[in-house]
């Protein structure tokens, strides 16, 4: 008896709809029978559909440049609090001893805010480039809430038929197909969640680089930046001529091998052409 109710609530288990719920469907149905409801009054009674929320999944990226990294990660972050968000990731890049090179902040922002928030963001500093993307899963959301109420009911009535077991076989039969049901719950649960977690809190994520010579919101560079870059070049300059005179010493032992036996030879060859003396008129 117990197995053929088990076997029939198993088949059931797959659909939207359950067959272990067909008697009290259909009790309800018998019940009802006799008294049907003039039409127009059936019409009146009928339940109004529910209307479904959208659920959106939001995210958004925001890139700023600042003299002050630190103090424009610093509002970044009263951005975040004054929206009840969080700071879930933060990286930051030490410079040449002029404060932080480059931040980056992974925050959490209600949906309802998200708009608001990447306003203020875009606000922080001066405003590189920004991006937003908005994707709808309401139907996912209706599905899975539909696959986890199935799910439920459907491990309820195997406790039901458990409790009624008496042979070995079948509460052993039973129990197995108990544990495979919970795990799909459990399964479909942890989809809900991560669903609940994206459609609730948009995810923005903030990078801040600082404003270099020229750059975004920097000012004139002055007497000593002029001198600086001064100084970079002459460093540039002597280094070129390093190489160059490195290039050059090894050929030198060579150059002077080839040339100093033509210069000896040269030499000796001056030396060795005499004057011509003088002659005066010829003796008569």
């Amino acid at each position: 008896m117990i197995v053929s109710i088990f076997a029939l609530s198993s088949c059931g288990s797959g659909g939207s709809s359950d067959s272990a719920g067909t008697p009290q469907v259909e009790s309800l149905a018998d019940s009802s029978a006799g008294k049907a409801a003039p039409p127009e009054k059936a019409d009146a009674a009928a339940p109004r559909q529910a209307v479904v929320k959208a659920s959106i999944i939001s995210t958004g990226s925001v890139s700023l440049s600042a003299k002050d990294v630190g103090k424009t990660r610093t509002q970044v972050q009263r951005v975040s609090d004054k929206y009840a968000g969080q700071v879930t990731e933060q990286e930051t890049s030490e410079g040449d001893g002029d404060g932080p090179s480059h931040a980056r902040m992974v925050l959490r922002i209600p949906s309802k805010s998200f708009t608001d928030a990447m306003s203020d963001l875009e606000d922080a500093a001066t405003l590189l480039d920004s991006n937003t993307t908005s994707t709808d899963v309401t139907t996912e959301v209706v599905d899975t809430e539909v696959r986890v109420k199935n799910a439920r009911s459907s491990i309820e009535r195997i406790r039901t038929l458990l409790s009624r077991a008496e042979a070995i076989g079948d509460v052993i039969s039973i129990e197995s197909e108990l544990a495979r049901r919970e795990a799909d719950l459990n399964s479909l649960l942890a989809q809900q969640a991560a669903l609940e977690d994206q459609t609730s809190l948009s995810t923005i994520t903030v990078d801040i680089d600082r404003a270099g010579p020229g750059g975004a919101g920097d000012e004139d560079p002055g007497f000593l930046a002029g001198l600086s870059a001064g100084w970079e070049a002459l460093g540039g300059s002597a280094r070129v001529l390093a190489v160059a005179l490195g290039a050059v010493v090894p050929w030198v032992p060579v150059v002077a091998l080839v040339l100093a036996p033509v210069w000896l030879l040269a030499k000796r060859r001056k030396q060795g052409v005499a004057p011509v003396p003088a002659t005066g008129p010829a003796d008569e």
